[in-house]
């Protein structure tokens, strides 16, 4: 008799810094841009202040430190993380950038790894789609589509009265 398999899917481990790690799915990251130039725009939320060039796209970028525990990424060199996302499947992709503290890491994540998002990491719940346990750490699932959404940003506004 043989041991049923366990079906085991790519995920790509994000680190922010300040110990926020998250994940998305393998095809949700598009690609990694190493030290690119990036550009301030006034009037904007502090989690979300830059944008980058990225094949004749303007992409804006998310400080996800910035947006959870009011602290900007601090590197040497920048690391964006350029997402994919699209908000219905019959709508084209869409492309936004996040700050990373270091290039994403492959991981594989399977059903047996789901837990509950931790009390003390709730600053994830409006965004994070799922949970699961990795190297004994909870690393919430980001919801791409929602976190990059004027809705999202309509909310974020009224929350700090931006």
């Amino acid at each position: 008799m043989t041991e049923p398999t366990i079906k085991t899917s790519r995920a790509w481990l994000l680190d922010f810094g300040y110990h926020l790690q998250a994940a998305v799915g393998l095809h949700e990251m598009r690609q990694v841009l190493i030290a690119p130039e990036l550009f301030d725009v006034p009037c904007t939320p502090a989690y979300c202040s830059e944008v980058v060039l990225f094949q004749q796209l303007i992409l804006p970028i998310f400080d996800i430190p910035r947006l959870l525990v009011g602290r900007q990424i601090m590197t040497t060199r920048h690391v964006i993380g350029v997402a994919v996302y699209q908000e219905d499947p019959n709508q084209p992709l869409h492309y936004g950038g996040l700050h990373l503290i270091t290039t994403p890491t492959s991981i594989y994540v399977s059903d047996d790894q789901v837990c509950e998002l931790p009390a003390q990491q709730q600053y994830w719940e409006p965004f994070a789609i799922s949970c699961f346990f990795h190297q004994g750490i909870a690393v919430p699932v980001i919801n791409l589509s929602y976190l990059f959404s004027a809705q999202f940003n309509r909310l974020q506004q009224e929350k700090f009265n931006i």
